[in-house]
């Protein structure tokens, strides 16, 4: 997401959708996604920009008022904004706004290692939560590997491999990492125009537990080569450094060997078995729990 700026002198117009959500479940955020796909192929669309908190915002720019009224009066936006009416919204409004003036900022020397999310450069590639205009790598990932990673997996349908949900991935990423949720690296390729590799540390918690748990992927054809164990290492120091992450915890399926080896490596101790802990590609499956100790 980036700040909406223009360079038109002109005045222009906006359509600003703020939202107090009753329930926040994902087909409600999937609506939202698609939303903003049909507002960039309307007249008139000039950019949009959006924000995640008590209250939900949703703002298009538009370059005439017309057409900013045109999007107000869209059927489709009305039926969402309905169906919110009888299943996620507390209560909303919509309002047609001119922008008359815009005065805008941007600094010049802001980069990459001084974002605000996490960006780290490892031996071999480039360790980060990805970016909206990165969205494709993670659909390429996803549908390449998607029948090497299967076996240990939930059961996805097609919908998961799409790149409207792919967008809305990484959308969530965003979201969570700002709400101290949850934390996915990506390894990507030193320039950028491949994932190598997908961590997640989720469920994080606070207070007297400082603890997360962690999951993780890798390319079928990356596989022996060490870049989960290099990609794993970065990330758990930026949790422990940066994110005072103590406790981090990993299960893992008993004949899934690379991934013990794997956790082995990196310190994680076994904790004990879980029967029929998660279910994976159809089938209740019993892990081995592991932890990392970071205090």
């Amino acid at each position: 997401m980036t700040v909406f700026s223009s360079t038109q002198e002109e005045k222009y117009f906006a359509v600003v959708i703020s939202i107090k959500l009753m329930l926040d479940d994902l087909t409600q955020r999937i609506m939202i996604e698609k939303l903003l796909m049909m507002a960039k192929d309307k007249p008139g669309y000039m950019g949009e920009e959006s924000c995640y908190g008590e209250i939900y915002s949703l703002i298009t720019y538009w370059r005439e008022a017309s057409q900013a009224k045109a999007w107000q009066d869209d059927e489709m936006l009305r039926r969402v904004l309905s169906l919110g009416e009888h299943f996620w919204y507390q209560e909303y409004s919509m309002k047609l706004c001119t922008v008359n003036q815009d005065m805008s900022f941007k600094s010049s020397n802001a980069g990459q290692q001084n974002l605000r999310f996490p960006y780290m450069k490892t031996p071999r590639g480039i360790l980060r939560l990805l970016g909206q205009s990165q969205a494709h790598l993670l659909f390429d990932y996803v549908n390449d590997e998607r029948d090497f990673l299967a076996p240990w997996e939930p059961l996805r349908n097609e919908a998961y491999y799409s790149m409207e949900t792919c967008q809305l991935r990484v959308r969530e990423m965003r979201r969570e990492f700002l709400e101290d949720k949850s934390c996915v690296l990506c390894l990507l390729n030193a320039d950028e125009s491949k994932m190598l590799a997908y961590s997640n540390y989720s469920n994080i918690v606070r207070g007297v537990f400082q603890a997360c748990n962690l999951g993780y992927s890798l390319r079928q054809q990356e596989q022996g080569k060490g870049l989960m164990t290099e990609m794993l290492k970065a990330g758990i120091q930026y949790m422990s450094k940066e994110q005072h992450i103590e406790r981090i915890q990993a299960g893992y399926m008993p004949r899934n060997e690379r991934s013990a080896a794997v956790l082995s490596r990196l310190g994680f101790e076994k904790e004990g078995t879980a029967r029929d802990y998660l279910k994976i590609n159809g089938r209740w499956e019993d892990h081995i729990l592991t932890a990392l100790i970071l205090r």
